[in-house]
């Protein structure tokens, strides 16, 4: 089968002709029917994060079932699933589970079939396409946790608080979603050169989208206060106007702190003090439960959550890749075995 390997020291991945995996007693072998393609996989072919290991990346991964091993009950061949990217025996090693995963050190789905425990898998609701349940195993479960499990609390439906949705790419679009579903007054905040994922803010929901030189003179002036900043961006001057936006909210003794959450990775050093983990309530997330892939399959089977995503055969994923480091891509992309330019 076609494969998309990486190599230590390769900026690329290679594309290689590598057996199909056998499936072992308690696994299901699937036939990727969607892959989605992440910053993490940029991260790991610059050195990021470092990694010696060689294997096949992809962490975000729907597909069919074909075979399974003799342990495994209930799996319904042909029926699509969505991949819970957590190895089961991860805590017997050393390594982070977040390093030691399916497309993050174990093979993943970057390839027309993937090996998977059965443990892992969730079957997708009928009339969801596999593009999106793919983008649902990482983008989605992400960027719902970092307000059900870092928050704690003060967002859930029915919310009237302010929320700055900072970086509306592969996970902020939907963050933007989810957050006027539950009634939050929703502001987006993009980068400059971004026009075309200020559009996207603001057709999907968005109270107001705001660049960088707006955000940084009002939140300056004291003009824009927020409860809460969700920053998917996670660098230094995204932090620092992430404290600005919540900073009003500090001294308001008659109610909680503001909040800013940190979603998922990101290379930059921050500038960040006790004061700051303090005054602001700073944390972060990164994944989720099972159980909360489940819950973000079914906002996307009800419409609630419409990823934007748009599909390349496997061929192109180093394009992809490129696209993703450059920032160029709007929504989420995932790579299709088999699909045609």
């Amino acid at each position: 089968m076609q494969a998309a390997v990486f190599h230590p020291g390769n900026n690329e991945l290679v594309l290689e002709q590598v057996p199909i995996p056998t499936p072992g007693p308690k696994q299901v072998l699937l036939k990727v029917a969607a892959a989605g393609v992440c910053h993490t996989d940029t991260f790991i072919l610059t050195s990021i994060i470092p990694d010696t290991r060689s294997y096949i990346l992809g962490h975000e991964n729907a597909g069919y079932a074909v075979q399974w091993g003799s342990e495994v009950e209930g799996i319904v061949k042909g029926q699509l699933y969505a991949v819970w990217d957590v190895v089961p025996c991860v805590m017997q090693t050393n390594i982070s589970p977040a390093l030691n995963a399916i497309g993050v050190g174990v093979n993943g789905g970057f390839a027309e079939y993937l090996a998977v425990n059965a443990s892992e898998l969730v079957p997708v609701p009928d009339g969801v396409p596999p593009e999106l349940a793919a983008v649902c195993c990482d983008a989605t479960l992400t960027m719902y946790n970092a307000v059900h499990m870092s928050v704690g609390g003060p967002l859930r439906p029915g919310t009237t608080k302010r929320v700055l949705v900072y970086g509306v790419g592969g996970l902020g679009h939907q963050e933007v979603q989810l957050m006027k579903h539950y009634g939050a007054t929703v502001l987006a905040g993009c980068r400059l050169y971004k026009s075309a994922a200020r559009a996207l803010a603001l057709a999907l929901g968005a109270d107001r989208a705001l660049d960088l030189q707006e955000l940084t003179a009002e939140t300056a002036a004291g003009t824009l206060t927020v409860d809460v900043v969700l920053d998917f961006v996670c660098n230094e001057r995204s932090f620092t106007l992430g404290k600005a936006a919540v900073m009003g909210d500090v001294f308001n003794i008659t109610g909680p702190a503001g909040v800013v959450v940190l979603v998922g990775f990101a290379a930059d050093q921050l500038p960040m003090s006790s004061a700051d983990v303090i005054l602001w309530r700073t944390n972060g997330v990164l994944y989720g439960s099972i159980d909360d892939l489940k819950t973000c399959l079914d906002l996307i089977a009800q419409g609630i959550i419409r990823p934007v995503v748009a599909a390349e055969p496997l061929e192109n994923i180093n394009e992809v890749l490129n696209g993703l480091k450059a920032s160029t891509i709007t929504g989420r992309k995932v790579v299709v075995p088999g699909l045609r330019n």
